[in-house]
């Protein structure tokens, strides 16, 4: 009999297609769930692609010339770091906004530590939180990496 029927079929493993998410997540679930919890933070502006990028060049610096294959330029869009408006916020963005401010006293993406250069130089066109008019001034765009990281 022929030895190609169903038995080699079976022995056969099955090709399935596997999502980007799916391959990041088995190389490098610490910069998932840091991606994750960016984009919680961050809002509704920041897509996980970006977020998975800020979140590669906040772990090392070298990773621009990887980020910079990954990333795809919107031809409108400038890449750089750009600051929306407080008053066109919804009351609830704004109150969220209040109180992660009052809790970590600097935007996600300034706690991140990514400088603007790297983001501009990576082709990333990211979306900076505007302060409400009563918060003292910090700086939105971070010009160097925040306080050193505790290793104990």
């Amino acid at each position: 009999m022929s030895g190609g029927g169903k038995d080699a079929e079976r022995s056969r493993p099955r090709e399935r297609a596997v999502s980007l998410t799916t391959v990041r997540w088995l190389l490098a679930p610490r910069w998932q769930w840091r991606t994750r919890r960016l984009r919680a933070a961050h809002g509704p502006t920041l897509s996980y692609e970006v977020a998975w990028s800020l979140v590669a060049l906040a772990d090392d610096v070298d990773n621009l010339p990887y980020v910079r294959r990954r990333t795809h330029p919107v031809p409108s869009v400038p890449p750089g770091v750009m600051v929306d408006v407080w008053a066109q916020l919804h009351p609830a963005e704004q109150q969220r906004r209040r109180a992660w401010l009052a809790r970590h006293r600097r935007t996600p993406l300034h706690a991140l530590g990514v400088p603007e250069e790297v983001i501009e130089l990576a082709g990333l066109h990211v979306v900076e939180w505007a302060l409400p008019p009563d918060v003292p001034s910090i700086s939105l765009v971070v010009q160097q990496r925040s306080w050193p990281r505790r290793t104990d």
